[in-house]
Formats: structure tokens, C-alpha cells, sequence
């Protein structure tokens, strides 16, 4: 069965949610989704699905209990089963619409193949914490191998720590040796101690009365002093009282008077009397402060109006600050204006002297300006000037270029005349290869005949080593020999008989120590404690019996005594009355002692019945050793049938396995040779073929092949080879002239056209120049040199031009313009701020504004501190006059509280409160001394016992009860001793119900040691019955399931151990080790932690994948397995997975994308991913 599809329609915080799982030829699914994703309810709900969703279900915290629905798609082979499954008692599979499925749960059957939900937990759900705790089971088991393949292959965990809690609690129950910690002893003991108990508890009548009495009047004489010391107590503890009391019962009563006399006064605060006084002391304060600070604020009103400024030139003062940095800029310019104006006419002068070399005659500067040719144009005549030589050196390469290609193209034309036609190799060629394809034959030869040889030998020499030998190879492969599963099977048999043998040498060996321990101890208790045994009994009854009978025979019938009685009793003959009363008398004194002796004798017995039983499973266990050995000579006489047309004597099973397995190993070495044999002449034969077909095409190009043909293959593949080079290499040479001849005339070609262009070049430079001296006003004649100096002188005053042109407009010009506007912007602004300084310098007046600006900031600056001044002291007087209104309110408030209108009457009211205040708590710490000292009564009362007491006398009262109690406590001493003595003596011969305790305690120690020996019972047949279950689980499964187990631990270790195998230490304890591929063997305890739960892993697997053989599949559920394991277990853990998914569906949980990953990239596109989420899961 597989799930094709789960549907979580209403389940956990699912709604509607459906998952799609198909079907592959690996049938392996991962479930994906991030913490709080939905992981564990989608685990519980394939559970809940399959078998119902359990009573108190912790998944309907968003789905009530009635609207819980789970839905999949059952897959076994072609069927297919769509159902529900609702929460509830019955009817809860549904069909789609809902209605129950007809059938019930029994439509499942076929699908579920008998599995209920516990054995598909322990079988096919596994989960990291399950996996880490089998892990550490098989480390614990260490060389108990049923352990470990029963814990595997069942699921079952805890085996090792369940056997030893039922072999700790069967020890607890019962043992052969006796134990004070044993229950089964404890309870025999109190049945002992019940029965002597009971044998002791018998009485006469008389004596019960007279005990009885004295013990009632003991009693009641105990009972009279005690009463009279508890009324002398009670006086004198009533005195002690009030003399404890007195004091304060008297404070109580003035303080009375006084809260009459104070009469009532209101409640005012601890601190009232502090308030007021604080409050007086801070308003007087306040006040003389206030009075300062108004004189000050009258100062300060004052100075202020003093303080005066004009404001405009407050408002103006960023355009005084903007002409004071003007004025410095200025002052600059001025001083620079000289030496610009030198600038210029050094400049102008420049320009004529330039215009002097060209000829030019103009001297005003203007028209020298105009006359100068543009850059373009002199660019024009500079660029043809450098073109010049290029154009006539081309011309002349050129010319040269074309003679050196016409001679060369010569040179070739001659050299190709004078070659030949080359020969036709293409034949050769194709046979070379197709005999060099075939690779190395020659080589396969020597391979083949080595092969041959090594074939022949190993054949020889594993025949030679067989044990037992066979002489000849035909002998050995028509042997008729038992099959390896025969022979296997004959081994594991003898090895079990073997181990039986040894276990029921072991229990015979141990039986008999046990009788031999047991008949010592009946040895030891007969001659320690004298007791009779029933043998010696009956022994002194038969001899008494026997002496009576013949007394009757002689005496009574008067007849004759029989002759074999006669010889028998011979010597007693002569006189039988004699005889007979010694041996009457021996016997009631015999079974006197034994009775006196009756506990020594029930051990003897029970010791007696203990050697009956040890020898009775003596005989049992010696007969099973006999049948064991008669079982032994069965399969020696089954060995030998086996192997009796064999043309040897058969070894031990262990080395006729290792023989069968040399066999084959030898018939493989045959089968090799005669392969070899055939691969050889196969060889040489191709190594012929090849020869005459190279030889062939060599003589066809007439080439003399007589010295070749006793060559080998090689040497003449190379002579082709080298022929077929040299026939190549001439048709290549006169390939490669013929195409240089082709080159060459092409060239001459290509060289001709290029002389041609070079020489077009040089004339149509030639009118570009003439062209561009005529515009520039230069002769057309003028020789190159002299015109790439016009053309810099050119250059040179255009760029004198322009500096004359900058200097004029950008630097003079802009300097008058810069002084004219300053001066009209001072002039304008000081028409505005300062009328009297109209007529002064710009300069002047700019340093007159920002001197009266300095002052007017100045003063402003003191009349904002001023305003500040007056403000803080406003504050102030402000809060001083707030914290006098708040100090009368305070006083106001406990005005009213005390309703008086002074302060004088305040004060007292104040006074009043605290005296009532002191007295009310005095008056509670008296209250409270006397509920300490009046043992809980109430005042009222401790009033009443104190009124009219002299205190004096109670002191003597209480003195004088102290001595009469002192002596009643002396009488009762005495009474009590009396008393205990007559309880005592009354109780000890069972005065009181100890006779029906004693009975009842030995009806409760026989009812004990039957629920301790039922219990034995049931413990031990639970171990019993673990240890054959595990038994012959190991025998079963051992072989079949280690051999799997092991291929499956190669995969899931990488390859560090190659396979499981049984190994015996010296005592023939079988244990589990891994192999290596050195051979080494590394046993279970050695092993690490994650190595056994990979091994546990393994086993599981196997075991999964045995069951599955004779079981319907169903899905394998592994939930996060590997977040332990590194990246590298993690992926081998994942290959063992993917061998389980080819035979049924695997489910494999988890939240961590690492494991996604690496499941991907090792099963790659086999893996189907499931994302719980509504994200889908990342690629790895």
C-alpha cells in the first residue's frame, strides 16, 4: 500500500490542504516546510488516517472535535480507495459524500495488511530521537547479537535494560539462596513469627481475672493523681497569670482616665506641629526675597530706558556688511589697473612687429585683428605641409615593393615547372588506419598468451592448494558435491547442536553443584541441629512394628515365627518382650525430638524436596545430552551421505564452505583459460589479416616487400607508414608552389594597383596646396620651409589678438565699471543712514557706516540683556508669591481639618492630637502585652480575675501549689511504672486482641508468599518466554538479515566497512563485528556512537525490507533522521532511503532546507518534493 495522495481538509491548523505524492520508479518523497509549518500534524495525521483519530485528539485547535476531516488516496497495485476518516466512535471512514464506507473499517484490510497503529509506529516510523536510542541500544547490547537484531528488526528498544529489571525483580521475589532483601523469606519469616506467637498466647481464666484486676486498679489510681494534677496546674497557671498580668491590667486603667480627661480631639498628622512651623519659617523667607527682587526690578527698569539705538541701521546692516567686502575688492582692482593698461600696449606693440614679418603695412590694431587668417585656414595649410612627404615616399616604397614581387613570383613560376606528378597512397593510407583502429594487436597477442600462461598457472595452483585435494581438473569439475546452501545450512545446524551441547553441559555441570551444595547443607543441618529425619522415623517404627507383630505371632497366636522374619530378628528371638519395649520406647522418643526439633526438620525437608527436584532435572538434562548426541551421530552419518560419491574424505562444514568456494574459484581459473585460448587465436588471426593487406598496397606502389614479410605487424605498419609520409610530402610541396605561384601573381597585381593610387595621391595634393597659399595670401611658389613659419607667425598674433582683446574688456573695462557702481551704491546708501558723510570718499563713508553700525549692535546687545534681566526677576517674585499662596493652603487644610480659624488654635488642636496619639498607642502596646501574658483571654476577663487581688499573695499561693504539684508528679511517676508493669504482664498472655493480630498476621504472611510466588511465576515466564523469542529470532533471521544489513551498511558508511559478520570469543559467545576492506574487523563495542546508529539504521532497514518480502508493503515515515548526522552521513543515509523506496513508498520529513539539498543532489530528479508551506521549497 501507498498513499497517492493525504488531504488535510480540517485537521491541526490545516484547512483544505491537499498533497499530491506519485507514484515513481522511486517511490521516495521529501515533506518540506519551516518550524510551526505543519510537520508533526501531517505525521500524526497519516496515523490518524489509517487508524483512526484518537479520543482526546490534541489537533482541533482550530477545527472542533466534530468538523475534524483527513482525506487520501490509497494505492495497492491497480486498486485505488478514496476515503475520510471523521473523529468519533463508530462509522468514522467516509466515502467522498460523505456517507460511511460500506464495510467499515474492513476495507482497509486489503490495504493495510493486519498492521494496527502500534506495530506500524515500532515498524515503519522512525524518527532521529528513536534512531539515536536504538543507536545506543546496540552499543549496550555489546556482544549479545539476538539483542541486537531483535531490538532492530522488531523496533523494539529498552530490551537489554527490560531483561535485567525482570531478572533485578525476579532476585526481589524468590531465590535458592536465602536473602533478608528476597519477599518471597520476608513474608516466611512473619509466618514463623506469627505461629510462635500464636503458640505463645495461651492462658487460664483465674489468671486472666487476677491480671485483669490489677491492671484496672493500677489504672484507675493513674488516672485519680493525674486529675489532681491537672487541677493544681490549672490554680497555679491561674496565678501565674495575674501576677503576669497585674501591671498592665492597672496601666490599662489610668490610661482610661486619661483619654476621659483629654476627652475628644481631632486627627491631625504625625507632622502637623513640623508643617506649620516649616510653613511659617518659608513664607517669612519668601516675603524678604520678594522684597529684594521688586528693588531690583526697579534698578533694572531704569537702565533700560537709558539704553537707545538706531535701528535702522540694525535693519541695513547685512548691506553694510556687503559693502565693506566690496570696498576691500575695490581697493584691489584700483591698484591692479596699471599694470593691466602696460599689459595692453605691450600686447598691441606685439602684434605690429609680427604683421612687420608677414609685410603686412596696416599699422592700427583693428584692421591687423581683421586681416589674420581663421584657424581652420592655416589648419589647412599645416596638415597639406606634413601630407607632402608621405605622399612622395609612398610613391617611392611603392615603386620598390612592386619589382621585389614581380622577381619573386619569377622564382616560383620556374621552381613548379621543374617538379613532377606524385603517386596515388590514398589505398596505403585507408589500410594503415584500418589496421591502426584496431588498436594494438600485436600487444593483444602478448596480452592474450600472458593471459594464457597466468591462466594456466593460477588453474594449476588452486588446484594444488584444495584441502582435500582432487588430482586431476576433469575429476573436479564431474564431482557431484552438495550445494553451498546444503553445506551452509549442514553448518548452521552443527553449530546449533554444538551450542546445545555446550549449554546442556553447562546446566548438567550446574545441577550438580547445586545438589552437591544442597546435600552438604542437609549434611550440615541434620549434624548441626540433631533433628530426626522422616526416614529414621519410619525406620524405628517399622523395627518397632515388626518386633510387635512377632510378639503377637508367638505370644497371642501362639504360633510359630516364619524363617526369613527369624533371620532377620535372630538375637531379639529369645526374648521379644525384652525387645520390643526398648523399640517402643525409642520410637516416642524419636518423634519426641522430632517434634522438638519440628522448624530444623521442615528445612531438611524442604532441603530433601530441593535434591529430589535438582536430581529429577538432573536425569532430565543428562537424557536431553543423550538424544543430543545421538542427534550429533545423525548428522555426522547426514555429512557423510552428502558427500560420499566425492572422490575425497569430507573436512569440517566450516572447510568444505571454504573447499566449495576454492572450487569454483578453480572452475572460474578453467573457464578463464579457455577463454584466453579463444581471445588468443582471435588475435592472431587479425595480426595475418593486417600483414597481407599493408604488404598488398606496398607492393602495388612497387615497393620490394620480400624483407618485410617475416617482420611483425608493427615494424611493417611503420615501413607503410613512412612510405605513405614520403609520397604525401611530395604532393604537398607541389601543392603548396602552386599555390605561392598563385600568391605571387597576386601580389604583382595588388603592388601595381597600389602605385598607381600613390601616384594619384602625390597630384591631387599638389592643387590642394596651391589652392591654400593663394587664400592665405602666401606665393604659391613660396618653399615649404618659409611657409610653416608664416603660418606659426600667424598663429602667434592671433593668439596676441585675443590676449589684447581680454585685456581690454574682461579686465580694464571691467574695472571701471566695478569702481563707478561701488560709489554709486555708497553714495545712495549714505544719503539714507548718514546725511553728513554725503560729500566724503566711497572708502571713507564705508568705514564711517560700519563704525556706527558697531555701536548700534552694541547697544542692542545691552538692552536684550536688560529685557532678560526684568523677565527673571518678573519669574521669580511670580514663583515666590505661587510658594507663599501654597504654604497657606497647606495650613489651611489642617485648619480645617482640626475646624479652628487661628493659628493659635491650630497649634493647640496640633498638641491635642499628639497627646492623643501617644496615649492610643501606648494603650495598643498594652492591649498587646496582655494578649501575650493572659494565654489568649480578653482584657474585660484579665480585669476580672485581677480585681481585689493582693498581689503579694499570689505570689505564696503560687509558691506553695509548686510543691504540692511536684509531689503529685512524684506519686504519679510511681503509679505510672505500676501501671505499666500490670499492662504488661496482662498483654503478654494476650490480654488484649494480640492472639486474633497473631492469626491474622499469619493468614497475611501465606497470603503474601502465594502473591509473591504468583508473582515469581509471571516475572519469570516474561523472561523466559523475551529470552526464546529472542532466540530464535537470531537463529532465523541471523544469516539473511546480517548479509542485507551489511550491503546496507556499506552504502550508509561510505564504504568504510564492506559487510557484518558473526564472530566467537574464547568462551564460543557469538558477537557482531564490522569488516573493512583490509580485512581488518572492528567489533560493536568499538564502534562510535553515530557509526551504531548507522548500523541500527541498517538493520532496520533490512528488516523493513524483509517483512515486505512476505507482507504487503506499506509507507515507510522517517521524520527529520539526519539532523545529527554531517553533510556526508546525511547523503549516505539518504542512498540507504532510496534502496528502501525501490521496494516500497518512503516518507521523509523535515524543516531543515540543508537536508533537502543534499537529498537532491544525491538522488537527484528521483526525489519528490512536498512543501507544507505555501512558499515552495528552494532548488538546491
Amino acid at each position: 500500500m501507498r498513499l497517492g495522495r493525504l488531504d488535510l481538509l480540517r485537521y491541526g491548523h490545516f484547512t483544505d490542504r491537499s498533497f499530491d505524492l506519485p507514484a515513481g520508479k522511486s517511490d521516495f518523497h521529501i515533506v518540506f516546510g519551516p518550524n510551526e509549518a505543519g510537520k508533526s500534524t501531517a505525521l500524526a495525521a497519516i496515523e490518524d488516517l489509517l487508524f483512526g483519530i484518537p479520543m482526546h485528539s490534541p489537533y482541533n485547535f482550530l477545527h472542533d472535535y466534530a468538523d475534524m476531516r483527513i482525506g487520501a488516496v490509497l494505492e495497492n497495485g491497480s486498486a485505488l480507495l478514496q476515503v475520510l476518516r471523521r473523529k468519533g466512535n463508530k462509522d468514522t471512514l467516509l466515502e467522498l459524500d460523505g456517507s460511511p464506507v460500506p464495510g467499515g473499517e474492513s476495507v482497509l484490510i486489503p490495504y493495510l495488511a493486519g498492521a494496527d497503529r502500534p506495530f506500524f509506529e515500532r515498524m515503519f516510523s522512525l524518527d532521529h530521537v528513536r534512531l539515536g536510542d536504538g543507536g545506543r541500544a546496540i552499543l549496550e547490547a555489546r556482544d549479545d547479537v539476538g539483542q541486537m537484531l531483535f531490538s532492530a528488526g522488531a523496533g523494539i528498544g529498552g530490551l537489554r535494560e527490560r531483561l535485567g529489571e525482570l531478572a533485578g525483580e525476579a532476585d526481589e521475589l524468590w531465590g535458592a539462596r536465602r536473602a533478608k532483601h528476597r519477599k518471597f523469606y520476608i513474608a516466611e519469616d512473619k509466618l514463623s513469627e506469627a505461629q510462635k506467637a500464636l503458640r505463645d498466647l495461651t492462658l487460664t481464666a483465674n489468671n486472666w481475672r487476677d491480671l485483669k484486676r490489677t491492671y484496672d486498679d493500677a489504672e484507675q489510681t493513674y488516672s485519680e493523681i493525674d486529675n489532681n494534677i491537672k487541677e493544681r496546674t490549672a490554680t497555679r497557671n491561674r496565678l501565674s497569670r495575674i501576677r503576669r498580668v497585674f501591671r498592665d491590667v492597672r496601666r490599662k486603667q489610668e490610661l482610661d482616665g486619661e483619654f476621659a480627661d483629654l476627652g475628644e480631639a481631632a486627627a491631625l498628622p504625625d507632622d502637623a506641629a513640623q508643617v506649620v512651623e516649616e510653613a511659617e519659617r518659608k513664607d517669612a523667607e519668601a516675603e524678604t526675597r520678594i522684597a529684594t527682587l521688586q528693588e531690583q526690578l526697579k534698578r533694572a527698569e531704569e537702565s533700560l530706558k537709558k539704553l537707545s539705538f538706531d535701528e535702522t541701521l540694525i535693519l541695513r546692516a547685512e548691506d553694510i556688511r556687503q559693502l565693506h567686502e566690496r570696498r576691500i575688492e575695490i581697493r584691489g582692482e584700483k591698484a591692479d589697473l596699471p599694470k593691466r593698461e602696460a599689459e595692453l600696449n605691450a600686447a598691441e606693440e606685439d602684434l605690429r612687429a609680427d604683421a612687420r614679418e608677414l609685410a603686412w603695412t596696416e599699422t592700427d590694431i583693428d584692421v591687423l585683428a581683421k586681416r589674420i587668417p581663421s584657424r581652420t585656414e592655416a589648419g589647412v595649410v599645416r596638415q597639406l605641409l606634413n601630407q607632402k612627404g608621405e605622399r612622395e615616399a609612398d610613391v617611392t616604397n611603392q615603386t620598390h615593393l612592386l619589382q621585389e614581387a614581380q622577381e619573386a613570383h619569377d622564382d616560383l613560376k620556374e621552381r613548379l615547372d621543374k617538379s613532377g606528378d606524385p603517386a596515388d597512397v590514398s589505398s596505403l593510407a585507408i589500410a594503415i588506419r584500418t589496421v591502426r583502429e584496431q588498436g594494438d594487436i600485436h600487444g593483444r597477442v602478448r596480452n592474450a598468451e600472458k593471459a594464457m600462461r597466468e591462466a594456466q598457472e593460477r588453474a594449476k595452483r588452486r588446484l594444488d592448494v584444495l584441502k582435500p585435494g582432487v588430482r586431476k581438473e576433469k575429476e573436479l569439475v564431474d564431482a557431484a558435491v552438495p550445494a553451498r546452501a546444503q553445506v551452509q545450512s549442514y553448518r548452521d545446524r552443527e553449530e546449533d547442536w554444538k551450542r546445545r551441547v555446550r549449554e546442556f553441559k553447562q546446566k548438567i555441570a550446574s545441577l550438580q553443584q547445586e545438589k552437591e551444595a544442597a546435600t552438604a547443607a542437609l549434611e550440615r543441618t541434620v549434624r548441626d541441629e540433631q533433628t530426626i529425619t522422616p526416614e529414621a522415623l519410619d525406620e524405628a517404627r517399622r523395627r518397632r512394628d515388626a518386633l510387635w507383630a512377632l510378639v503377637k505371632i508367638r505370644h497371642v497366636d501362639g504360633k510359630s515365627i516364619p524363617e526369613d522374619q527369624a533371620k532377620e530378628f535372630g538375637e531379639e528371638l529369645a526374648d521379644l518382650p525384652a525387645a520390643f519395649e526398648p523399640a517402643m520406647a525409642s520410637v516416642d522418643q524419636l518423634a519426641d525430638q522430632r517434634f522438638d526439633h519440628a522448624e530444623a526438620a521442615g528445612r531438611i525437608t524442604e532441603i530433601n524436596r530441593i535434591i529430589g527436584d535438582l536430581e529429577t532435572r538432573l536425569e532430565q538434562a543428562q537424557e536431553s545430552e543423550t538424544e543430543l548426541v545421538r542427534e550429533g551421530e545423525q548428522l555426522k552419518a547426514e555429512w557423510s551421505s552428502m558427500w560420499e560419491t566425492a572422490p575425497f574424505d569430507a573436512l569440517a562444514a566450516e572447510a568444505m564452505l571454504e573447499w566449495l568456494d576454492a572450487r569454483e574459484e578453480v572452475l572460474e581459473a578453467i573457464d578463464g583459460r579457455a577463454d584466453a585460448e579463444i581471445t588468443l587465436d582471435t588475435c592472431k588471426g587479425e595480426e595475418r589479416a593486417g600483414k597481407e593487406q599493408i604488404l598488398g598496397e606496398l607492393t602495388a606502389l612497387g615497393v620490394d616487400v620480400a624483407a618485410l614479410e617475416n617482420d611483425g605487424l608493427s615494424v611493417i605498419i611503420e615501413r607503410a607508414a613512412d612510405e605513405q609520409r614520403q609520397h604525401e610530402s611530395a604532393a604537398a610541396r607541389k601543392d603548396e608552389l602552386t599555390e605561392k605561384v598563385q600568391a605571387a601573381a597576386k601580389e604583382v597585381a595588388r603592388r601595381k594597383r597600389e602605385l598607381q593610387q600613390a601616384s594619384e595621391a602625390l597630384e591631387q595634393w599638389q592643387g590642394k596646396w596651391e589652392v591654400a597659399l593663394d587664400e592665405l595670401g602666401l606665393a604659391k611658389d613660396a618653399p615649404p620651409e618659409s611657409v610653416s613659419s608664416q603660418i606659426d607667425t600667424i598663429d602667434r598674433m592671433r593668439e596676441t589678438t585675443g590676449r589684447i582683446r581680454s585685456l581690454r574688456h574682461d579686465r580694464i573695462d571691467k574695472i571701471n565699471r566695478d569702481v563707478t557702481d561701488f560709489e554709486e551704491v555708497v553714495g545712495k546708501l549714505t544719503k539714507e543712514l548718514a546725511t553728513d558723510s554725503v560729500d566724503q570718499p566711497a572708502e571713507d563713508a564705508v568705514l564711517e557706516l560700519e563704525k556706527r553700525l558697531a555701536d548700534a549692535e552694541r547697544i542692542q546687545g545691552l538692552r536684550e540683556k536688560a529685557v532678560e534681566q526684568l523677565e527673571e526677576l518678573t519669574t521669580q517674585i511670580s514663583g515666590l508669591e505661587d510658594k507663599r499662596r501654597e504654604l497657606a493652603a497647606s495650613i489651611s487644610h489642617l485648619k480645617t481639618a482640626a475646624n479652628v480659624e487661628t493659628k493659635e488654635a491650630l497649634k493647640d488642636a496640633i498638641a491635642r492630637s499628639d497627646r492623643q496619639r501617644s496615649l492610643t498607642e501606648e494603650y495598643e502596646k498594652v492591649i498587646e502585652k496582655l494578649q501575650q501574658d493572659g494565654d489568649g483571654k480578653a482584657a474585660t476577663e484579665l480585669e476580672n480575675e485581677c480585681k481585689d487581688v493582693l498581689i503579694d499573695e499570689v505570689a505564696a499561693d503560687e509558691a506553695s501549689i509548686l510543691a504540692e504539684l511536684e509531689d503529685l508528679q512524684a506519686q504519679q511517676t510511681a503509679a505510672a511504672e505500676e501501671r505499666s508493669r500490670a499492662r504488661e504482664a496482662f498483654q503478654a498472655i494476650g490480654g488484649d486482641d494480640a492472639a486474633a493480630q497473631a492469626a491474622a498476621a499469619k493468614e497475611e504472611a501465606l497470603a503474601e508468599m502465594r502473591e509473591v510466588a504468583e508473582r515469581y511465576v509471571r516475572v519469570q515466564t516474561s523472561a523466559i518466554l523475551l529470552r526464546w523469542a529472542i532466540e530464535r529470532y537470531r537463529r532465523e533471521k541471523q544469516a539473511p538479515l546480517l548479509k542485507r544489513a551489511g550491503e546496507l551498511f556499506q552504502i550508509i558508511t561510505g564504504d568504510s566497512f564492506t559487510s557484518l559478520q558473526i564472530a566467537f570469543d574464547d568462551q564460543d559467545n557469538a558477537y557482531l563485528t564490522g569488516e573493512r576492506h583490509d580485512g581488518s574487523v572492528v567489533p560493536v563495542s568499538g564502534m562510535s556512537t553515530g557509526t551504531a546508529d548507522q548500523l541500527y539504521l541498517a538493520l532496520r532497514v533490512a528488516a523493513i525490507e524483509d517483512y515486505l518480502k512476505r507482507a504487503e508493503p506499506l509507507p515507510f515515515v522517517a521524520d527529520d533522521l539526519f539532523i545529527n548526522f554531517d553533510d556526508d552521513r546525511a547523503a549516505a543515509g539518504f542512498k540507504l532511503l532510496g534502496e528502501l523506496s525501490q521496494t516500497t513508498q518512503v516518507l521523509f520529513f523535515t524543516h531543515h532546507q540543508h537536508l533537502v539539498d543534499i537529498a537532491e543532489k544525491t538522488l537527484g530528479a528521483s526525489v519528490s518534493l512536498v512543501s507544507l508551506s505555501n512558499e515552495s521549497v528552494k532548488a538546491a
